[in-house]
Order: C-alpha cells, then sequence, then structure tokens
C-alpha cells in the first residue's frame, strides 16, 4: 500500500503495528522544528487513519472539501485572467473612449 501525497507515493508499512509505529513517529517528528518538520504531521495523521473506519471516513471527506475548493479557486482565477486578457485586447471602451 502507498499513500500518494503531490506527485510522490509514500511506502506504508503492511503490518498494523508498522502502520501505527509510523504514523505515531511522523506525528512526533512534525513537532520538531526543521526543513521537514510540519510537513510530517498530515503524511502522519493519514497513516493513522488508514485502520479506523472514522478515520478514513474523515479523511475522504477531508479530500473532498479540499478538492472542490481548489477547483473553486482555480475558477475564480481564470474568470480574473479571462477579464484582464479582454479588457487589454479590447484596447478600446466601447463608449468611445481609450
Amino acid at each position: 500500500m502507498k499513500i500518494r501525497v503531490g506527485k510522490y507515493r509514500i511506502p506504508v508499512p503492511r503490518s498494523l503495528v508498522g502502520r501505527i509505529g509510523a504514523g505515531v513517529t511522523l506525528v512526533i517528528l512534525g513537532f520538531i522544528p526543521g526543513p521537514p518538520g510540519p510537513a510530517a504531521i498530515p503524511v502522519g495523521l493519514t497513516i493513522l487513519t488508514l485502520d479506523h473506519p472514522r478515520g478514513r471516513r474523515w479523511r475522504r471527506v477531508t479530500i473532498v472539501r479540499v478538492g472542490r475548493r481548489w477547483q473553486a479557486i482555480q475558477a475564480k482565477r481564470q474568470m480574473r485572467r479571462a477579464e484582464k486578457r479582454d479588457a487589454v485586447i479590447g484596447g478600446i471602451d466601447p463608449e468611445g473612449g481609450r
């Protein structure tokens, strides 16, 4: 089993004890300051939610919410770019001004 984080795939231990140990370790390491610090917390929590039904449901709901929010942000960004492009390409104001 592997967890996909962006373009990376992280292998997950097959045994229950290994998954719990890896998840707890990553969460604890997430509190240590440094480059990999805070990024380890979500990965550790994701590993810990693999074996619990409520955790799996929470993870799926969160992924859907984040995905919908991301799509809304992208749509707004495209609309703003299109408005700017139309304003620049048009060049002349339809009311006679410049």
